[in-house]
């Protein structure tokens, strides 16, 4: 599914003087051609309004995703629309209002169009429910009204951090009134006159609150030993006499590997005509696939659950002995790494979180278009590999959590790219942050070395380099393998000969005295450049960029440190280095790439061209005239001329 968000913001050029250009030398332009979304962010939390369904995406650019459910076998993607701070949940607070939180930013949704949500602007102090104008001093944000506090209309159930829920008449907002207290659990949901509560010691309590001040308790679920799964309480939804609850246990197996704690979820249906007696009818687990079931909604049969490690899925629970997944629709991730397939005029993207594999067509510019994607649910970072053909992906995945974590290598058949197929799983493989490929030989920067004969399955060798790092480069029979720097903020660069594929000799080595890691590496003429992420106390690691000498290999010398900001007119946050082979290319997390002349190492680099306005990105690669911008949630590509010779 495509989509494009409501407007889109111009990305500015600086060219000339603006670059600290001189006459003598021409400016290049960089220019901003097309761009393809796919939506960054984890499915955290869904509600239903009708015939239409709202989804929130944690750490999104664009977190609200639309559906049509008229038919909800079949759900269609209408938009993204963007919402204050990173929304965990979405829920309706009174007819026809979306309320989505996060302890960053709380979003009033009017729903008078239900395809069309409108986000009320903080200027409008009247529009909205009452539970918009309540103090956020007397009632905790988050994590309360992020997990546990429900409301409609005039009535607030809010969840206390000493586990109760308090029931609130807040008619008059500024002046709330408490009407009763539940002693034992927290809300998670509102049905009507049914408000479902997690408690320590029953993870489903169902009370009537009809009369708000006086809540009934009518029901609860009670964990079964025969059961084979455990209740997830903050997953229900209730449709006519049945009970919809999300399930999980530990996955038995994924890629050869297993078990997994907990990573296994599912749905669960109960008949509650008799919600003293409820009775188990059957249940779904998603197969094969780590999954986050966190919250669920219901229409026609049909459940729809929102799951953090993939997006939407839909399952037919009309018959709850047999209950078939029948939709799914990828939503999230956060894209980080990338290799081009120059050849067949396809870029592969990979993601850091809940991940999965992206084939994109790039013949055009303008219109990059997606063709097909696996989903495998672990993390990639930064340089993935091909086969000399370009039939066959090679990357690295691993995740830490759900324990005991995984690491290995992955190869796709991307033959027919809209359907990219698995062929190979390498499992427990040192963790790797960069690939690549030299003749039938696959280096990791992991240490790991790979035999190629068989493209299709490669053989990890008993051989390891000599060392192991973050990130990897070749040049010339020499690996540049980079080193995460220790406790005292050193690092190390390492020089690896290959005289024989099989026979790595480490050659050479560089103290990096810069903390933290690299990001990226590139070559240009005898130099190598290190894009950087130096420790510092904000979020994002501050920027760096390394110049290294390595005209002899073999004793490589730091020549310069280019500040991002003083230096190369870039945001602070960190770098990305990409080169042609006559320009070195340099992208901030933040806001810019710049297009840089580095002839003479004894002058500053001068600025040819910089684009700014950008999405935030943690990968760029790119290829002559054209640059891919690895975007959180976009690939973004920009063009400029090659210089004449």
């Amino acid at each position: 599914m495509s989509w494009k968000p409501a407007a889109t913001v111009p990305v500015l050029l600086i060219v000339g003087l603006a670059c600290g250009l001189t006459g003598g030398v021409a400016p290049a332009t960089l220019e901003r051609r097309g761009e393809m979304f796919l939506v960054n962010g984890n499915a955290s939390g869904l509600a239903r309004y009708g015939d239409y369904l709202y989804l929130v995406l944690n750490e999104s650019t664009h977190p609200l995703v639309v559906y049509d459910i008229r038919n909800p076998a079949e759900p269609k993607l209408v938009r993204h629309l963007p919402a204050p701070g990173w929304p965990m949940r979405c829920r309706l607070v009174a007819p026809g209002w979306l309320w989505t939180v996060h302890g960053n930013g709380e979003g009033f949704f009017d729903l008078r169009d239900p395809a069309n949500p409108r986000l009320v602007s903080d200027a409008d102090i009247t529009a909205g429910p009452p539970l918009r104008r309540l103090s956020r001093k007397d009632f905790r944000v988050h994590p309360n009204f992020t997990y546990i506090t429900c409301a409609w209309e005039n009535t607030l159930y809010y969840g206390t951090e000493k586990e109760t829920t308090a029931i609130y008449d807040i008619s008059q907002p500024q002046n709330p009134k408490l009407l009763a207290e539940i002693a034992d659990g927290t809300p998670v949901a509102l049905e009507g006159k049914w408000l479902f509560v997690v408690g320590k010691s029953t993870p489903v309590q169902v009370y009537d609150v009809s009369d708000p001040a006086r809540p009934k308790l009518v029901g609860r679920l009670t964990p079964h030993q025969d059961w084979p799964f455990a209740l997830r309480g903050s997953a229900v939804a209730l449709e006519k006499d049945r009970l919809y609850v999300g399930i999980r246990r530990d996955l038995p197996k994924l890629f050869g590997r297993g078990p997994f704690e907990q990573a296994q979820t599912g749905i669960a249906v109960f008949d509650v005509r008799d919600w003293q007696n409820p009775r188990w009818l059957g249940h779904a687990w998603v197969e094969d696939a780590i999954s986050d079931i966190t919250t669920l909604a219901c229409k026609d049969g049909f459940v729809l659950a929102s799951d953090a490690a993939f997006g939407l899925r839909v399952f037919d629970a009309r018959q709850p002995q047999r209950i078939p997944q029948v939709a799914a629709d990828r939503q999230g991730g956060e894209l980080s790494a990338a290799v081009l397939l120059s050849q067949r005029r396809l870029l592969a993207l990979g993601q850091n979180i809940s991940g999965s594999i992206f084939l994109v067509d790039v013949r055009d510019s303008q219109r990059p278009r997606r063709l097909g994607y696996f989903h495998h649910g672990l993390r990639v970072w930064g340089q993935m590999a091909s086969s000399a053909d370009e039939r066959f992906l090679y990357f690295q995945a691993d995740i830490s959590r759900p324990r005991p974590g995984f690491s290995a290598l992955f190869t796709l058949d991307v033959q027919d790219a809209s359907q990219p197929r698995l062929v190979s799983v390498v499992g427990d493989v040192a963790r790797a942050y960069g690939l690549v490929r030299v003749g039938n030989y696959l280096y990791s920067s992991g240490g790991d070395i790979f035999d190629l004969s068989q493209p299709d399955q490669p053989r990890r060798l008993s051989q390891r380099l000599p060392a192991s790092g973050y990130q990897i480069a070749y040049r010339d029979n020499y690996l540049y393998l980079a080193q995460f720097a220790d406790q005292d903020g050193q690092g190390r660069l390492y020089v690896i000969h290959l005289a024989e594929p099989q026979k790595p000799e480490l050659v050479g080595q560089l103290t990096l005295p810069f903390g933290h890691r690299v990001i990226s590496m590139a070559f240009l003429d005898k130099r190598l450049y290190l894009g950087w992420a130096e420790r510092a106390n904000g979020r994002r690691p501050r920027g760096l960029v390394v110049e290294v000498d390595v005209s002899n290999p073999q004793n490589p010398r730091i020549l310069r440190r280019l500040d991002p900001e003083k230096d190369l007119q870039l945001t602070g946050h960190y770098c990305q280095v990409w080169s042609d082979g006559q320009h070195l290319m340099v992208g901030s997390y933040h806001r810019r790439i710049g297009i840089y002349d580095v002839d003479n190492p004894q002058q500053p680099p001068t600025c040819l061209a910089l684009a700014d306005n950008l999405p935030s990105a943690w990968w760029m690669t790119g290829e002559p005239g054209r640059i891919y911008r690895v975007c959180l949630d976009r690939l973004l590509i920009l063009e400029y001329p090659l210089r004449q010779p």
